[in-house]
């Protein structure tokens, strides 16, 4: 591959869904037949982390290669600037067609950010209605953020829900412009919102999985004791200090559910796959596979994801690229690096340099660089800058005004032990302290904005629900050419 050759481009990703429970990443859980053959011919990394463990901010993140602190969305009633370019924008200058099918969860009048077509609306609405501080546990819009009951036993299981109904539509809609695809090159993202909650379930998936012998979480007695600030506002934030999910056949379920739905999408993935096979375009397309961001599923009594935990913060990232041998990269990488690999693919140059850096030279042989991966969650819920920094083994959390905690994952993987203050650390704890507080990231700045911005898209909340407007994408469908008219 040379940048005079360029290549279509297919990238699927997931929603809330950890690695850990993945066949195809090494784990057992969730059969993943068709992410198993990709990792089989492509380059796996298996230390890929989320920008931010939220999906509008990993989106950003994920379109812009930026920081979240760079993008400013900070939660999912955020938008980032039309101004910034996206890799999408980057790829209509190259020559591509930039088409989308599902979830981005653009917030804001811009539904597009640089793709040409959407073919199809977003799960999500499209206002500043998701933007929240920590609510007191009686004020109604408190219920909305509380996430336990949708991992309760009578809440999980054979169903159907307005998710899968949107995937069907996601993957109707992608499969239809793959059959039928332009002869200049293009780039399709496709974007599933499962396995995110809630954990209904197609029943044929649900027969493989409702009695399958899954891990059970680490969970120790003195957990409790353990648990930061930041991991005691987002147990409020969760409901689980009023609903806890302490029995493990409720988690059981849950991670039941969560392979099921895994189940589910990477059977799509293996429907687009067929596809490229069937109209020749598998050889000069890349394809990339990876998701927002995890879930804890029970790991250290935590659900959904918010959270820098490794259940949390870790991805799949799969990407298989034409000419490139197949090959598994330890080194950890970032969502943000992405868009820097599909520029470069491209062969643009940067107008705005990416925090993200491009991953090509893992793809044709090379090493990468053992640089910090750093992810961002300043919003809802926690209302203050917070960070992970990963680099080599080591790995730092780090939320504003509160102490911080280190983490050894070679020794440690499941995050038990904080080396924070231990002699022995103290280089790599300064190491990473500073990466946070060095300068690169303003964190009183970053605070008074969060705060700041929150009365302002209330206003603007309430003036759009008076005049009943929004900025819901209405993708365009010509119905009078897509079946027989004469």
């Amino acid at each position: 591959m040379t940048k005079s050759q360029p290549l279509n481009i297919l990238l699927v990703m997931a929603d809330q869904m950890t690695p850990f429970l993945l066949d195809a990443c090494g784990h057992q859980g969730a059969r993943m037949k068709h992410l198993s053959a990709l990792t089989d011919r492509g380059v796996q990394f298996t230390n890929a982390y989320t920008s931010s463990p939220i999906c509008a901010p990993a989106r950003a993140g994920f379109m812009t290669g930026l920081h979240t602190s760079t993008t400013g969305c900070f939660d999912n009633g955020d938008p980032f600037p039309s101004y910034i370019p996206t890799f999408a924008h980057y790829l209509a200058n190259a020559g591509y067609e930039t088409v989308l099918s599902g979830k981005m969860h653009f917030i804001g009048a811009d539904q597009l950010h640089g793709f040409q077509r959407r073919l199809n609306t977003d799960l999500y609405p499209a206002g500043f209605l998701w933007s929240y501080p920590m609510l007191p546990e009686d004020d109604p819009q408190a219920m909305a953020f509380d996430f336990a009951p949708q991992y309760q036993p009578q809440n999980v299981g054979p169903g159907w829900s307005k998710e899968l109904q949107y995937d069907e539509e996601t993957q109707f809609r992608a499969l239809e412009y793959l059959r039928h695809a332009p002869d200049r090159r293009w780039m399709l993202t496709v974007s599933f919102t499962n396995p995110h909650p809630p954990y209904r379930v197609p029943q044929k998936y649900w027969e493989i999985y409702k009695d399958a012998d899954l891990p059970p979480p680490e969970y120790g007695p003195d957990m409790e004791q353990s648990y930061s600030d930041f991991d005691r506002a987002f147990l409020r934030w969760y409901g689980l200090d009023r609903t806890p999910l302490s029995d493990p056949a409720q988690i059981l379920q849950a991670r039941r559910a969560f392979a099921a739905l895994s189940h589910y999408v990477d059977d799509k993935l293996g429907e687009l796959l067929d596809v490229l096979d069937e109209k020749g375009l598998r050889d000069n397309t890349m394809v990339i596979f990876t998701a927002d961001h995890g879930e804890m599923l029970g790991e250290k009594g935590l659900i959904q994801k918010r959270s820098f935990y490794e259940w949390s913060a870790r991805i799949p990232m799969v990407i298989d690229m034409p000419g490139s041998a197949a090959a598994k990269v330890d080194t950890p990488v970032s969502l943000l690096d992405l868009p820097a690999t599909i520029v470069d693919l491209a062969g643009q140059d940067l107008v705005r340099p990416m925090q993200g850096r491009s991953l090509i030279p893992a793809l044709t042989g090379g090493e990468l660089d053992k640089v910090p991966v750093i992810a961002e969650y300043h919003g809802e819920g926690i209302m203050r800058p917070s960070f992970m920094v990963r680099l080599g083994d080591w790995k730092m959390i780090y939320s504003y005004g509160t102490p911080h905690q280190l983490f050894n994952l070679a020794d440690d993987p499941m995050e038990q032990v904080n080396r924070a203050g231990d002699a022995d650390a103290g280089a790599a704890e300064a190491r990473l302290l500073d990466e946070i507080t060095g300068g690169q990231f303003d964190l009183e700045t970053i605070e008074a904005e969060v705060w700041a911005r929150l009365p302002q898209k209330q206003l603007v909340n309430a003036a759009m629900a008076a005049s009943r407007t929004t900025w819901d994408h209405v993708p365009k469908q010509d119905v009078m050419t897509g079946y027989v008219r004469s």
